[in-house]
């Protein structure tokens, strides 16, 4: 598939062996998530929706950056209470999009991801960070809180104790203890190795049931909220529909064939 259809300025999308590498591109701003961004990136994430075949996203920063946070003079121009309720919604729709794609997302991280663009890579199903590299949720440095879904998203990854305190103290961490917490599930040398090795990842699920892998996502995403009986039956359905599919019945079929062996 060409992406040259896709026309964004602050978003640039390119395919690399069916893996689709999306570069937020303000790096005069250090990649921040502006309005302008936002709205390229809703756009995009429909089209890799009902895109076909490819194996998985992977997000990265053009510059010294992944993103440095949300634009704050887009947040301090905000009139009113209503005004800022539905500006931050439009962010958590959008993530919430990329959470839920059907692929798997990987998200780059070298230099800074902080507050928004930070809340953006929680929203992927993974996180590779160089050594260089550090994120955060500092919001409350200048007296607010993470409004992406960052204190939902990283208490569901890291704990609640251990996310209260993070965000509550609005500092920074780096790459090791983001893998000691379970932020990043790789550390890798640097940027000059970065996009190689978040394709491997991506790689590494491309021969599973990709309708699986949606639900197994979306099935750990819910596992701490919503009644845990609800919680099952949703299991219950979505591994009957996995059953069903023509990749499930090949793959029982062989490992049948193999027993009789």
């Amino acid at each position: 598939m060409s992406w040259n259809n896709f026309k964004g300025e602050k978003i640039v999308v390119e395919e690399i062996d069916k893996v689709i590498l999306v570069k937020l591109n303000s790096p005069q701003t250090l990649n921040s998530i502006s309005s302008k961004m936002l709205e390229e990136l809703d756009e995009l994430i429909d089209i890799i929706w009902y895109s076909q075949e490819k194996s998985g996203v992977v997000f990265f920063g053009e510059g010294r950056a992944f993103s440095a946070g949300a634009d704050v003079k887009e947040l301090y121009a905000l009139q009113n209470v209503h005004q800022a309720f539905e500006y931050l919604r439009r962010g958590q729709k959008v993530f919430s999009k990329i959470e839920n794609l059907k692929y798997i997302t990987v998200a780059a991280i070298d230099g800074w991801a902080l507050g928004g663009g930070f809340e953006l890579a929680l929203s992927c199903t993974f996180r590779i960070m160089t050594k260089n590299a550090k994120v955060g949720l500092p919001e409350i440095n200048l007296g607010i809180l993470p409004g992406y879904g960052g204190t939902q998203r990283l208490s569901r990854l890291i704990g609640i104790q251990k996310s209260k305190r993070l965000i509550m103290e609005g500092r920074y961490i780096d790459a090791q203890e983001a893998l000691e917490l379970g932020i990043a599930d790789e550390v890798c040398e640097s940027r000059d190795v970065l996009i190689e090795s978040a394709i491997r990842l991506v790689k590494k699920f491309e021969g599973k049931n990709q309708t699986a892998l949606r639900y197994i996502n979306e099935l750990c995403n819910i596992s701490l909220s919503g009644i845990p009986s609800e919680n099952f039956r949703t299991e219950a359905l979505f591994c009957a529909s996995s059953l069903s599919t023509n990749f499930a019945k090949s793959k029982i079929s062989e490992f049948l064939e193999k027993r009789k062996k």
